[in-house]
């Protein structure tokens, strides 16, 4: 057997020698990486298959069907009651926040919703929420565009006059108009 001979044997044998081909030995032990990958999600696609047939294969009285609710039954709102829910509406309060609020209260001392309303903790916490909202939606959060405050001339010609640097070009036009003005003025 020659040498070449030889070589493609180690090839085909998946035993490079790694400082003679170096890249074909990486490339081989990548191969190898993957199929061994693809054997084991094979196996575990073939054990959830198994499970999902062993599931749907249940006679249908093991099966659970969703409950209906009857007309006696009051449908709950995150532990609500529509009584509650009616409380909290007369008392104008639909804030989400705020019906957490008193909701987490009312748990806490277990009383009911209406009870809870009447507590000075709630009243002032409610108090407390409503002017902060208040004073959210009135103060501006900064991404809107904000308006350009043109100074007066006046501003403008005493700094000019006290040697201050102007801050902008306009301000500078602004003061050679000022000026110009005045000259035509007392001529």
């Amino acid at each position: 057997m020659t040498k070449e001979q030889n070589d493609e044997q180690n090839i085909l044998k998946s035993e490079v020698d790694g400082e003679k081909y170096p890249k074909l030995s990486k490339a081989t032990e990548l191969a190898n990486n993957y199929k061994i990958r693809a054997e084991k999600a094979e196996a575990e696609s073939k054990e959830l298959k198994a499970k999902a047939e062993a599931a749907t294969s249940k006679p249908a009285t093991e099966t659970e069907t969703p409950k209906k609710p009857t007309e006696n039954e009051t449908p709950k709102n995150e532990g609500i009651s529509s009584e509650d829910v009616l409380t909290l509406v007369n008392a104008k309060i639909t804030h989400p926040e705020d019906i957490k609020e008193v909701k987490d209260y009312a748990d806490y001392k277990k009383i009911p919703i209406g009870e809870a309303l009447k507590s000075s903790v709630v009243k002032n916490t409610l108090k407390t929420n409503e002017e902060e909202r208040k004073t959210a939606k009135a103060t501006s959060t900064g991404k809107g565009k904000r308006g350009v405050t043109k100074k007066s001339i006046k501003v403008i010609t005493d700094k000019a006059n006290e040697y201050k640097d102007l801050e902008s070009d306009e301000d500078y036009n602004a003061l050679v108009d000022a000026r110009l003005k005045a000259k035509q003025q007392s001529r």
